[in-house]
């Protein structure tokens, strides 16, 4: 078992895109109109709010315990708990570090209110649909949209932490997400828009099954039990707020996306909590083409009536 730390680094990488979650919205729920592209480019910073308070706490409370344990003159010592505790904080740290996430959105209007995209974050692709509810508003300038949404994504396992590890030949990872998103949005003219956008994100991750069967073997050995899921679910419930400022064709977008995460893997083990309030800033750059209008008549006239003569 000389590898067992490397093989709990690499389940910990399985972890890590099992409960991290691409939570970014970057469009309005106004639907493109048939034809029209919008190519996007945003970049995002995840922070685990939740995480690293945990973190903290773990760290001032074994921090008061031993300054308490040199005043009293008595050798500082874990408890079972403390270490459990410090356990899961760090795991929960692991799996879900702060990071920046660059992500490339193309979108494109199919039908008359539903379009539909793929984004890439270098880490997955991401497919969604959008289906226009409802639409409004008090002129031609100013219009209030209401939208469906449901995106699927996949996740790339390019390989790179087995590669470097070198351990053993493991391919058999796997994660998908379904989102369902309600996007709503109000548009001023060609200058500014507020959107919004409350989601659930269901995630599922099957870790290699040589990897699961190896971890379990580690126990005799080091006394240690590393044991890991075969597979790992999360549950995001949260929401987006955000603007697009900028005219016509190019827009700049800025927006918060915040909510919960629900994971909790039986690791190492024990059930442990790795979610927590989570929160991903972001700001994009969005280019959209010019809508495709149908052909003018060079005599139009109202159905049910008759043009005027031409003179």
């Amino acid at each position: 078992m000389r590898n067992l730390p490397a093989l709990i680094l690499l389940g910990l990488a399985g972890l890590a895109v099992g409960c991290a979650t691409p939570l970014s919205t970057m469009q309005t729920a106004k639907t493109l109109s048939p034809g029209q592209v919008q190519v996007t480019g945003s970049m995002g910073v995840f922070v685990p709010v939740g995480t690293l308070a945990s973190v903290v706490d773990v760290g001032i409370d074994q921090g008061l315990e031993a300054k308490r344990a040199i005043e009293e003159d008595r050798p500082y010592t874990l408890t079972e708990e403390d270490q459990q505790r410090l356990l899961t904080a760090g795991l929960a740290l692991a799996v879900a570090p702060p990071g920046v996430n660059p992500e490339l959105m193309v979108r494109v209007g199919l039908l008359d209110g539903f379009d539909v995209g793929g984004r890439y974050n270098g880490n997955a692709l991401r497919f969604d649909g959008k289906v226009r509810l409802a639409h409004g508003g008090p002129g031609p300038r100013r219009s209030y949209d209401l939208a469906l949404g449901l995106g699927v994504s996949k996740y790339l396992f390019s390989g790179a932490v087995m590669d470097v590890l070198e351990v053993v030949q493991l391919g058999d990872f796997s994660r998908t997400d379904v989102e369902v998103p309600l996007y709503l949005s109000a548009e001023y003219g060609d200058v500014f828009k507020l959107y919004g956008a409350p989601k659930y994100v269901f995630s599922h991750t099957r870790l290699d099954a040589q990897l699961v069967d190896f971890s379990q073997q580690g126990k005799p050995v080091t006394g240690f039990d590393a044991s890991l899921p075969s597979t790992v679910n999360s549950h995001f419930v949260g929401s987006t707020v955000g603007f697009a400022v900028g005219y016509k064709y190019v827009h700049f977008y800025a927006e918060l996306t915040g909510g919960y995460v629900f994971c909790n893997p039986h690791v190492f083990g024990q059930k442990r909590d790795l979610g927590g309030m989570t929160f991903l800033p972001s700001v994009g750059l969005g280019f959209r083409a010019p809508e495709r209008r149908p052909a003018a008549s060079a005599n139009p006239a109202t159905p049910g009536t008759l043009a005027p003569p031409s003179t």
